[in-house]
């Protein structure tokens, strides 16, 4: 995952799906979906953090996987829970 800023694209770019203390690393997103680089069982309505750090900096925001995950499933849907 990129960023581009005005004098290039960022340094460095890391995507976490974070829930119950678990760290799910993401090979991308967009404002409905992520890609897990590993996918793991989680069960439908599950809420947690998708975090993104960029360049040291990190943002997250709260999200809710309404089909959950399932075993082979890379691409995940999610909706946010607070979307303000």
């Amino acid at each position: 995952m990129g960023v581009y800023h005005d004098n290039g694209y960022s340094a460095s770019v890391e995507g976490f799906f974070v829930t119950d203390g678990e760290q799910l690393r993401l090979a991308k997103s967009n404002g409905d979906c992520f890609v897990v680089v590993q996918p793991k069982e989680l069960p439908p309505g599950i809420e947690g953090d998708l975090l993104v750090i960029i360049d040291g900096r990190s943002r997250s925001r709260r999200v809710r996987l309404p089909g959950g995950m399932h075993p082979g499933q890379f691409e995940v849907p999610y909706e946010e829970t607070a979307p303000f």
